[in-house]
């Protein structure tokens, strides 16, 4: 099996479900594959936990009492980036494109597959994680015209070309 980029026992999940059930099977099977867990019922409980613990990724429910799943997403996504997965019974596409729409990173419907789940935080962690691209800074568009961005410079046939600003 591929050697992953993360050591997945420095990540931080941090589950929202408001049925103890769904959390204990999705926390059971996030430990065993060494993930640290931290858990919420309600969505102002996962402000709260997303402030005090700054959790790697979310795995969000959308049907919840007080805050359901879409509004706390909108106050995630006013303070962070952090990658969240919808998980949840509500599967049409109205509230998949909804969900996507106002930031989830993906959405997986219930009843789901445990191994698939944990293939799509394993996937999304990797990609947090990966360092933006490098900005390519010079084009060579032939072996006349060169453009250098970080310098403002363009070379035509080896001669430099004056730009006003």
């Amino acid at each position: 099996m591929e050697k992953e980029v993360f050591d997945q026992r420095d990540m931080t999940i941090l589950i929202v479900d408001d049925e103890p059930r769904i959390r204990d099977f999705v926390r059971m099977n996030l430990e065993m594959e060494h993930y640290r867990v931290i858990e919420a019922g309600d969505g102002l409980e996962a402000l709260e936990q997303l402030r005090e613990h700054l959790p790697d990724l979310v795995i969000l429910d959308v049907m919840m009492p007080e805050m359901d799943g879409f509004e706390t997403l909108r106050a995630i996504r006013e303070v962070s980036t952090i990658p969240v997965i919808m998980l949840t019974v509500r599967q049409d596409e109205h509230d998949r494109i909804r969900g996507l729409d106002l930031g989830a990173d993906d959405y997986v419907a219930k009843p789901f597959n445990p191994r698939e789940l944990l293939s799509r935080i394993r996937a999304l962690l990797r990609r947090s994680l990966m360092p933006p691209p490098a900005r390519k800074t010079e084009i060579v568009v032939d072996e006349d015209l060169k453009i250098d961005f970080s310098r403002r410079e363009v070379t035509v046939r080896g001669k430099k070309v004056v730009l006003r600003p």
